[in-house]
């Protein structure tokens, strides 16, 4: 018998591909320690298109010992450095100057001049006037890959329970901002291959 589908390659979807493996990361703390994860196991290449990337970002909010920095900016910087051929390519919104003080100051300086040279940061303007940059895509290795509605930025760290004033739940000024939801998918097989 002949499966039904209402995906059409080229069609309504860009490309139908096979996983192995695929989890649904629900909210900030499962997709931030998932991404640390895999990041921390790259080889070759991490590639992370963002609307926003903050290098203030914290990875992983508890009090534990980590082997590695916790900020994403120091993080990604610690481990391109300590493996030989691994390069990390970072690209984000060049985002409107409404969003300005929402954003991290200079982040060309932080994580592109600041940090490994394989550390590759850039800000993407190529868009129509009024539009944005607005993928959420991480891809490691072309074998796992991350996609979804969240940034690895600031404000965006929960957990499922969004408790009112999560001490966890801090940005860099030192404030706990609101609770926060959203969610991503992480894949493997084909599908990160395809992505990447």
């Amino acid at each position: 018998m002949e499966e039904k589908t209402i995906l059409r390659e080229g069609g309504n979807c860009w490309r139908i591909t096979q996983s192995n493996r695929a989890a649904f990361l629900v909210d900030g703390a499962a997709y931030f320690s998932a991404f640390a994860a895999a990041a921390e196991k790259a080889k070759k290449s991490i590639f992370i298109v963002g609307w926003d990337i903050d290098s203030r970002t914290r990875l992983l909010s508890d009090d534990r010992s980590h082997t590695l920095p916790v900020e994403l900016g120091d993080f990604l910087n610690a481990i391109v450095s300590r493996r030989h051929g691994l390069h990390a390519y970072l690209l984000g919104w060049d985002f409107a100057m409404v969003f300005a003080f929402e954003r991290e100051p200079l982040p060309v300086y932080k994580l592109g001049w600041r940090t490994h040279r394989r550390v590759h940061f850039r800000l993407d303007s190529n868009h129509p006037v009024g539009a944005s940059h607005h993928q959420k895509i991480i891809v490691i290795d072309d074998a796992v890959a991350f996609a979804g509605g969240l940034d690895l930025t600031i404000r965006r760290w929960d957990t499922p329970e969004h408790q009112l004033n999560d001490p966890r739940r801090i940005d860099p000024g030192k404030q706990i901002y609101s609770p926060f939801h959203d969610v991503q998918i992480m894949s493997d097989g084909q599908t990160a291959a395809a992505l990447g």
